[in-house]
């Protein structure tokens, strides 16, 4: 089996472009930045909603964050890793797909639901039956409300999955692929993408939902089928969420 992403694949007429050109330091570099510009400016943004708070939902409050640093990450890939290296987005694999595969990766979502929903059953098994998730609280902080679940799921079921696919299933995996082969690129992006969510108990669970993003982009040879059946997961889950609440679920503070 070649080492070398379908996907990734993009030829010039006299040259072969790929992720593998960037260094270590490329990629090191921009999560750095990114951790540096999100740790400085979210406590002003923060200040600066608080005085807001009256003409501003904490929901509104949270999507407008959840843009503000999917956007900064994504401009931090593209200036450190892809202009640098005269590469584009498709080159990290983000190239039309056939409707067979959108249809396709929407039909995965509940069996995906299901099985990461039994390793975190696991997991709580395993380690500590009083695990509450602290992501919950973060994304319902008003209760249920269309408002708030409007803008939740935008938060949730659109700009994350394709700031988080194109990162992670586009460039990490496409440059893990070109260094290590398919196998580490798999493993190493699934693991990291599980652990930048920070909560290690979910890790187990995330790694998993990493590792079929990764097969279905390897598969189709595009990042849409991934980006499609992340946001459908997402939106699953965050539906299944809000309707709790809409029947009066609580949920208990971490």
């Amino acid at each position: 089996m070649s080492n070398h992403t379908p996907q990734l694949e993009h030829h010039t007429s006299n040259q072969k472009k790929s992720l593998g050109q960037a260094s270590f330091t490329d990629l090191l570099l921009t999560f750095i930045v990114f951790i540096v510009v999100i740790r400085v400016s979210i406590p002003f943004i923060i200040d600066f909603i608080g005085h807001q708070s009256d003409q501003i939902t904490p929901s509104f409050a949270i999507t407008c964050l959840v843009l503000f640093q999917n956007l900064i990450l994504l401009k931090l890939v593209h200036y450190f890793v892809l202009q640098k290296h005269d590469l584009t987005w498709k080159d990290a694999g983000l190239r039309p797909t056939s409707t067979r595969w959108c249809y396709t990766a929407i039909l995965l979502a509940l069996p995906l639901v299901l099985i990461v929903g039994l390793v975190n059953f696991t997991m709580m098994q395993l380690i500590d039956n009083d695990f509450v998730n602290p992501q919950l609280q973060a994304i319902t902080p008003e209760g249920f409300s269309w408002p708030s679940f409007i803008f939740i799921m935008i938060a949730t079921g659109i700009i994350a999955p394709i700031a988080e696919e194109l990162t992670f299933r586009g460039v990490l995996l496409g440059w893990l692929d070109q260094r290590f082969g398919r196998v580490i690129a798999i493993i190493g992006s699934s693991l990291f993408f599980g652990s930048v969510h920070g909560v290690p108990m979910l890790i187990p669970a995330l790694s998993v939902a990493g590792i079929a993003f990764a097969l279905l982009a390897y598969r189709s040879r595009s990042l849409w089928p991934p980006i499609i059946l992340h946001a459908t997961f997402n939106m699953f889950m965050t539906s299944t969420l809000f309707y709790a609440l809409s029947q009066g679920a609580s949920f208990p503070q971490p």
